[in-house]
C-alpha cells in the first residue's frame, strides 16, 4: 500500500513539473514572438532636414534624433516631434497670434501653425498634414509659438488608419502664418448684429414715442369733449 502511494505521490510531482514547464516554455516562446512581431511593425523616421519649411523658416528647426512612431491604442499612429526656437525674429508678435483652429473665436491679429510631411525611401511624400488645417493640439502649438531663444517644446501629429506610414523613413516639418481673416469677419459680423439690433431698439423707441405721443393727444381731445 505504501509503496503504491509513494508511487502516485511520484507520478504527481512529474505531472506537475511538466506542465510547469511546458507553461515557462510556452510563456517564452510567446514573449519572443511578441517581440519579433514588435521589431517589425517599429517605424522609426529621421528628420529630412532640420529646416522648417515655409513662413517659420529660420525660426525654428527640428532637434535632430530618431522618432519612433507609436500606436495609441485608438487606432491612429502618433509622432512627437521636438522642435527648437532660435534666435531669428518671429514674423509676428508672439502676444497676438493664435492658431488656425482657434482663429474665430480669437482677437489675435495673425495665426500659425504647424504640419507635416511623411516622406518615403525615394523621398516621395506619402502622408501630409498642412499647418492651416492645424493638425496639432493648440495648446501643444501655443507653447512652441511663445517659446524663447534655444528653448525647446514639442508637438504631436496623430495619423489615424494609415497604411502608407509603414513605409516612412524621413519627415518635414512645415509651417504657415497669415492675418486673422476670421476673426476680422467674425467681429465684422458681431458689429453689424450690434447695429441691427441697435436700430431696432430706435426704432421700438421711436415707436413707443409716438404712441405716447398719439395717446397724450387723444386724452386731451376726450378732455375736451367731456369738457364741453
Amino acid at each position: 500500500m505504501d509503496k503504491k502511494k509513494y508511487l502516485f505521490i511520484g507520478i504527481g510531482v512529474v505531472v506537475i513539473f511538466a506542465i510547469i514547464a511546458s507553461m515557462c516554455g510556452g510563456s517564452k516562446e510567446k514573449t519572443t514572438e511578441e517581440k519579433q512581431e514588435e521589431a517589425k511593425q517599429e517605424i522609426v523616421l529621421k528628420a529630412a532636414q532640420t529646416e522648417l519649411k515655409g513662413d517659420l523658416k529660420g525660426c525654428f528647426e527640428i532637434v535632430d534624433k530618431n522618432y519612433k512612431i507609436k500606436d495609441d491604442c485608438y487606432g491612429s499612429d502618433v509622432i512627437v516631434v521636438e522642435l527648437k526656437r532660435t534666435a531669428q525674429a518671429l514674423p509676428f508678435d508672439r502676444d497676438d497670434v493664435t492658431t488656425f483652429g482657434e482663429a474665430k473665436g480669437a482677437t489675435a491679429e495673425n495665426c500659425a501653425d504647424f504640419g507635416i510631411e511623411i516622406l518615403n525611401a525615394d523621398g516621395d511624400v506619402i502622408e501630409k498634414k498642412a499647418a492651416t488645417e492645424s493638425p496639432c493640439s493648440n495648446t501643444e502649438v501655443m507653447e512652441a509659438l511663445k517659446l524663447l531663444t534655444d528653448e525647446t517644446a514639442t508637438i504631436e501629429y496623430s495619423f489615424y488608419n494609415s497604411k502608407d506610414l509603414k513605409d516612412g523613413v524621413s519627415f518635414r516639418i512645415t509651417s504657415a502664418v497669415q492675418k486673422n481673416e476670421q476673426s476680422k469677419k467674425a467681429l465684422e459680423e458681431e458689429e453689424a448684429k450690434k447695429s441691427k439690433e441697435k436700430s431696432s431698439d430706435e426704432q421700438a423707441l421711436d415707436d413707443a414715442e409716438k404712441a405716447l405721443e398719439l395717446a397724450g393727444k387723444t386724452a386731451k381731445l376726450a378732455g375736451k369733449i367731456l369738457g364741453n
